[in-house]
């Protein structure tokens, strides 16, 4: 990255990687071809710097960062703070009642019918 990318904010440098990850490990040929781009224009897209030093896809990622958007796997879903936050607290409450490690592999397995033992063994 050049000397002007590197003033890019921590996220939008971030999303450059990702996305740079992600097209180094694709057929770029067959992306450009999909967008209807000749594959010698994504690269140039992807390389030649602009006059502020930036390559048009920086220049993209800056732009989506500085209107609060991100780049995200399509296979991400969201979960609310809210819903997050509930989660968090129950498992923490869960964890907080267990003694030992033990009770992690023991607890409330009766509940479920099951009449055999989970846990670890000690080396002898």
């Amino acid at each position: 990255m050049s000397k002007v990318s590197a003033d890019l904010t921590a996220r939008a440098r971030n999303e450059l990687t990702r996305v740079l990850q992600a097209l180094s490990s694709s057929n770029q040929g067959q992306l450009a071809e999909q967008i209807g781009l000749d594959p010698s224009t994504l690269s140039r897209m992807k390389n030649d710097k602009k006059s502020n030093g930036l390559t048009e896809i920086e220049n993209c990622l800056a732009l989506l960062d500085v209107l609060g958007f991100k780049t995200v796997p399509k296979k991400y879903r969201m979960i609310s703070e809210e819903k997050l936050n509930a989660l968090f607290v129950m498992s923490k409450a869960w964890m907080e009642s267990k003694q030992s490690i033990d009770d992690l592999f023991q607890d409330d397995i009766e509940d479920f019918g099951m009449s055999f033992e989970l846990g670890y063994k000690e080396k002898a």
